[in-house]
């Protein structure tokens, strides 16, 4: 926000420069007037561009819907935790990149979901334009201790480490950030084994964030973990972004981060009456689904919810379930269709807002199961199948072809 200081002074100065201030004889000259010094004009750095209120995440103080897609460029022969701190990447992977987020782009998407990904993703974000992006910070989760000194210092390490990458490509301290992800689906085995080793841990108190009594071990470890995401920023870049934590089904009710910013929910169609069959049905269209996110947000329907990932998965030798609630795996090309559009318009729907969705995946993922898994799409592995488009072979590279549903979600977020 541009600041402007003392402009009545130099007003009431000027003034007496023109109309010789007092009167008689005894006036003074101009020449013996001296104006106020004026001090220069000052732009405030802006501290976060991403705001939330009890609904919604807001950017330049609007409403702002996230409609988001996860990308991870992980093509073949490439692994997303070692490319991601590479800076000589080749000429193809670069161009498919940029490719990938401007397709991205063009099906109206505003936001990308990144996780571990070189700076070149950045780059390629920042000359596309008009896109926004949530950062991921992928934590190991299943540690048998998320209390354990050592984890916590490597973790801040890689904390740092990503910020520091962000912030080697935004050189102006100004990227279109809507918020870190500080971890995803921690696993239920070693929330409750760090709970259960830490029972005297029941609070955090930080620099930005304070949970007050009664969270457990787990809870204060997501806590520290952003509390110092938004120290180091804010300490190194002068900004302060949003924080929250990618939950999902299986530990909703292990974990809850309401000392965040804003609640993240990972939420698939299929998990529902799989986990939890009673869930009751949405109000709007019916479905498990989105009764499961009515029940998210009314846990604490004051602050935001964003579902982090919704997707299903086309793998061919998985068993076909159909709809209203599909399958993991087993899904035909129209199921993908039909299926995600119905998640969108469950969560359109439901009985208080939602602040968004972020569509899990943009690629399909080959490389889910190591290197040499990478380079061959496995018909069992349901994993592999969840992209709205796929890769293909071309030449000595790769490219990429659009599902049916990359077109059907483009109609639907550029209307």
């Amino acid at each position: 926000m541009l600041v402007k200081k003392n402009t009545v002074f130099l007003l009431i100065a000027l003034c007496c420069t023109l109309f010789s201030c007092g009167g008689g004889s005894n006036s003074s000259t101009p020449e013996e007037i001296q104006p106020e010094p004026v001090e220069p004009e000052i732009v405030e750095p802006v501290i976060n561009r991403f705001t939330v209120n009890e609904h919604l995440i807001h950017k330049d103080g609007l409403p702002f819907e996230v409609k988001g897609v996860v990308y991870v460029p992980g093509y073949p022969g490439f692994l997303p935790w070692q490319l991601e701190t590479s800076t000589q990447l080749s000429a193809e992977l670069q161009n498919s990149i940029l490719q990938d987020i401007t397709d991205i782009k063009a099906m109206g998407a505003n936001t990308v979901r990144f996780w571990g990904t070189p700076a070149y993703s950045y780059q390629a974000l920042k000359n596309v334009g008009g896109l926004n992006f949530i950062q991921t910070i992928w934590l190991d989760g299943s540690v048998a201790d998320f209390q354990d000194n050592n984890f916590k210092e490597n973790t801040k390490a890689y904390i740092k480490a990503i910020i520091d990458r962000i912030y080697s490509v935004y050189t102006d301290n100004n990227p279109p950030l809507v918020a870190y992800l500080v971890g995803n689906e921690l696993s239920e085995t070693s929330i409750k084994a760090t709970n259960a080793a830490h029972p005297e841990i029941q609070q955090y108190l930080g620099k930005y964030i304070a949970t007050g009594e009664g969270i457990n071990a787990t809870e204060a470890f997501i806590a520290e973990m952003a509390d110092y995401a938004l120290s180091y920023e804010f300490e190194q870049y002068g900004k302060r972004s949003l924080v929250s934590y990618a939950n999902d089904i299986r530990t909703a009710y292990y974990v809850e981060t309401p000392f965040l910013d804003f609640r993240s929910h990972n939420a698939y169609s299929y998990a529902v009456p799989y986990y939890r069959p009673s869930t009751i049905l949405g109000s709007a269209t019916g479905t498990y689904f989105q009764g499961w996110v009515e029940e998210l947000k009314s846990r604490h329907p004051d602050m935001p919810l964003l579902i982090t990932e919704t997707g299903l998965s086309v793998s061919p030798n998985a068993y076909r379930v159909g709809a209203p609630n599909y399958g993991y795996g087993g899904n035909t090309v129209e199921d993908q269709t039909n299926g995600l559009l119905q998640n969108l318009n469950d969560i359109q729907t439901t009985s208080l807002p939602i602040a968004g969705v972020v569509i899990h995946e943009y690629l399909d993922a080959w490389w889910k199961f190591g290197l040499q898994d990478s380079y061959t799409q496995d018909p069992n592995d349901i994993e592999e199948w969840f992209g709205i488009a796929k890769l293909k072979e071309s030449g000595d590279w790769y490219s990429t072809e659009f599902r049916d549903v990359y077109y059907e979600i483009k109609q639907l977020w550029l209307d």
